[in-house]
C-alpha cells in the first residue's frame, strides 16, 4: 500500500478546516485554487492557489 503524503494532508486540513466552521474544497477549473466556503451557507470565504496558504489562513 503507497501512503500518498499529499492525500494525507489533504485530509488533515479538510479536518481543521470543518472545526473551525469552514468546508475546504478544490476549484474543479483552472487554475484549481483551494476555496474555503462558510459551513453553514456554503458562501465563499477565502481562495489560494496552494494548501501552504490555506493552511496559513487557518492559522490567523
Amino acid at each position: 500500500m503507497t501512503h500518498d503524503p499529499e492525500s494525507a494532508r489533504v485530509h488533515l486540513l479538510t479536518e481543521r478546516a470543518t472545526r473551525a466552521g469552514y468546508q475546504l474544497i478544490r476549484d474543479p477549473w483552472p487554475p484549481y485554487a483551494w476555496i474555503l466556503l462558510d459551513a453553514e451557507d456554503g458562501e465563499p470565504l477565502h481562495s489560494a492557489a496552494s494548501l501552504d496558504l490555506i493552511e496559513q489562513w487557518l492559522t490567523l
